[in-house]
């Protein structure tokens, strides 16, 4: 199968390790959240019930993510990778997945939440509401993510390719 798609397990290799440290990402991300509105209202019910009702995409971020990661880091890999491992172009390589991860993830948010107007039968509110909520998720989250989550993916590109370059030697 990987010979019909044109991919090797490198570059599958690659998506798996960005996937990984997406869900991690998402966990701590998560993790984070619930224990800053744990803080700021302290441990009731209330509280759970109104961070659980606020965080339907932080809930789902953390089960798209890693499967957007994997998708974009095998397509960045493939497309931009030279076929000798270089560290360098793995840390590059990573920046562009977590950036691309964040536009596609954001777009597919757009599209799950449009789809409530849409359904509706608005289909005028159905795109207000895509081009909104991905701006929306865009915007901050990449205010929010981005000075995390690309340093990570630099790191965890530059490992991956460092350990094929250290092995080929």
């Amino acid at each position: 199968m990987t010979d019909y798609l044109g991919v090797s397990r490198r570059d599958v290799g690659a998506g798996l390790a960005a996937g990984g440290s997406a869900l991690l990402f998402a966990v701590l991300v998560n993790l984070w959240n619930f224990f800053q509105t744990v803080r700021a209202r302290g441990f009731d019910s209330a509280s759970l019930a109104e961070y659980r009702r606020g965080s339907e995409i932080i809930f789902l971020g953390m089960i798209v993510t890693p499967v957007v990661a994997l998708v974009v880091a095998t397509v960045v890999w493939r497309v931009m990778m030279p076929d000798e491992p270089e560290p360098v172009y793995g840390a590059i390589a990573g920046v562009v997945s977590a950036l691309g991860s964040l536009f596609i993830f954001a777009t597919l948010i757009g599209i799950i939440f449009s789809l409530s107007q849409l359904s509706a039968g608005a289909l005028v509110g159905a795109v207000s509401e895509f081009i909104f909520i991905t701006a929306v998720i865009a915007l901050f989250g990449g205010i929010i993510t981005l000075p995390i989550a690309a340093p990570l993916g630099a790191f965890v590109g530059y490992g991956y390719e460092w350990y094929f370059a250290r092995r080929k030697t």
